[in-house]
């Protein structure tokens, strides 16, 4: 099971609910990725039952390194450091903790 979490950035208020990692769930694996095209912090998908690549369904598939928001491929990892995607300030991981499991 997967799980997601609210990370915000205190200098600019960006807020995004993501995993903050490669994660997944019963099938899909997720990695969490910075969306130049839309500059959202997303989770994007990456392989299907717990490996990474392609599966050769070109349904699934074509998802594959998509950002979920706006279906543009202009993605990178999000860095270690966990940068906000628009001010480039260290991110805050919400003190409450765990926001959502996923499946």
């Amino acid at each position: 099971m997967g799980s997601k979490f609210n990370f915000a950035c205190p200098a600019c208020d960006y807020s995004a609910m993501v995993s903050g990692k490669r994660d997944y769930g019963m099938v899909a694996v997720v990695k969490t990725m910075v969306c130049q095209d839309c500059q959202e912090l997303v989770d994007v998908l990456i392989g299907r039952y717990g490996k990474d690549g392609p599966i050769g369904d070109s349904d699934y598939d074509q998802d594959l390194g998509v950002c979920p928001d706006c279906k543009g491929q202009n993605i990178a990892p999000w860095p270690e450091e966990q940068p906000c995607p628009r001010c480039e300030s260290p991110m805050v991981v919400d003190p409450d903790g765990l926001e959502m499991l996923w499946d």
